[in-house]
């Protein structure tokens, strides 16, 4: 059975490229698979959990540490936890940072001797892995953020694509992301295969319990961040026209100016709202399964992992029209009625919007949501085979059984 080393620069329990990670060691053990694991965290942190992972097999670049003194950077540059940004990386940060991570995969490739490499994100790290060691094959998977941060920062330009245009098979989300990649990228779409993301249906399932009536519970997981359009939720969450009773629940956690003005605004609202930091999927699903509507208010998302978790809890779903995500989900969800898209306003950048079109977004949410509220206990949904086989579909387990095609 073939020996696997992930590559993820970011820490591993947190954001959704450490769940990406998470349900693939998770899948691929039940398999059996041998596999290892680096990844970036702080020197300080007491714990990493990896699952089923051998600790012996992590191998961990550690951050505000003397070689890295400094939070781990974030691809985002807001994260859940403290970190740095690639933008303010100074010669001597970058030069330190490629150093480290080329000694972990030196250290993993000696000591571990994997068969294949799989790494997350089409950005530098993901480069450095392809030029240190190219007689490993190498699969990456692009979860939106190097795409977001290579159109943003050319000076990384050359060094990352160098590296990437030379991976052996690279994994997108959509059709969409694709066909970004190849032109920015320069790669022939015949090496890039749309592979999608899952869900883990042990944490994400219907019970077929019946939920509360009132209040009525709206739900939102993510960062706490402006670029998730958390800001414009909360603001279509108040001026919501309806009789119901409601809750918002907000679950995810932020860090800086951007937290600070969230809860700021949360404050201010007339309806009551929960934040309850970030919690485990396991968590995650039962909140899921006693509430309603799921919101996503993001001016960009690699794909949304959470839009299947929601589905697959059973959710009905107000959603952003994310570029690639209606594609992904197929007509037999789109057609459903169980999910609501609203136009984005204009984007300045990847996921800026210009500020005067927010007020025009915020109440196309709020009639989208609206409307969901409108249709609940119309739940035929729930019993329709075809529309459940089509969310089971996108299962972890699918995933890795499609991956392994191209170990």
């Amino acid at each position: 059975m073939k020996k696997i080393l992930h590559i993820l620069t970011q820490r591993p329990e947190q954001t959704g490229s450490g769940i990406y990670l998470q349900s693939l060691l998770q899948e691929a053990d039940k398999k059996g698979y041998q596999q290892a694991v680096i990844a970036g965290v702080p020197e300080q942190m007491a714990q990493v959990d990896l699952g089923q992972i051998d600790l012996n097999n992590f191998y961990p670049v550690k951050f505000e540490s003397e070689q890295l003194p400094f939070p781990v950077v974030g691809m985002s540059d807001v994260m859940p936890y403290q970190s740095t940004r690639f933008k303010d990386l100074d010669e001597q940060m970058l030069d330190s940072y490629l150093e480290v991570f080329k000694e972990k995969i030196r250290e993993a490739v000696q000591e571990f001797k994997p068969d294949l490499i799989i790494a997350h994100h089409l950005w530098l790290v993901t480069s450095l892995a392809r030029q240190s060691v190219p007689e490993i094959p190498l699969l990456a998977i692009c979860h939106g953020t190097g795409l977001r941060q290579l159109k943003q920062l050319h000076r990384f330009r050359d060094y990352v694509v160098l590296g990437c245009r030379e991976v052996d098979t690279i994994f997108a989300l959509t059709e969409h992301q694709k066909e970004e990649i190849s032109q920015l990228y320069a790669i022939d779409e015949e090496r890039i295969v749309v592979m999608g993301s899952g869900y883990n249906n042990e944490f994400f399932y219907i019970d077929g319990s019946k939920r509360e009536e009132q209040p009525i519970k709206l739900v939102y997981v993510g960062k706490m961040s402006y670029a998730k359009g958390v800001r414009s939720l909360l603001r279509a969450y108040n001026s919501l026209e309806v009789a119901e009773e409601l809750e918002l629940i907000l679950i995810g956690s932020g860090s800086g100016v951007e937290a600070e003005k969230i809860k700021q605004l949360a404050k201010d609202c007339t309806r009551p709202i929960t934040f309850t930091g970030a919690l485990p999927q396991s968590k995650v699903g039962e909140i899921f399964r006693k509430a309603d509507i799921f919101c996503l208010a993001s001016f960009y998302e690699g794909l949304g992992l959470v839009l299947m978790e929601a589905l697959a809890s059973g959710l009905r779903v107000v959603s952003s029209d994310l570029p690639g995500v209606k594609e992904w989900l197929g007509p037999i969800i789109n057609n459903s009625g169980v999910i609501e898209y609203v136009e984005l306003p204009t984007l300045k950048e990847v996921d800026i919007p210009v500020e005067s079109e927010l007020p025009d977004f915020e109440k196309r949410f709020k009639k989208a949501i609206e409307k969901q509220i409108s249709k609940l206990g119309e739940d035929h949904y729930l019993e329709d085979e075809e529309y459940l086989e089509a969310v089971s579909c996108f299962s972890w387990s699918g995933l890795l059984a499609r991956m392994e095609a191209y170990f």
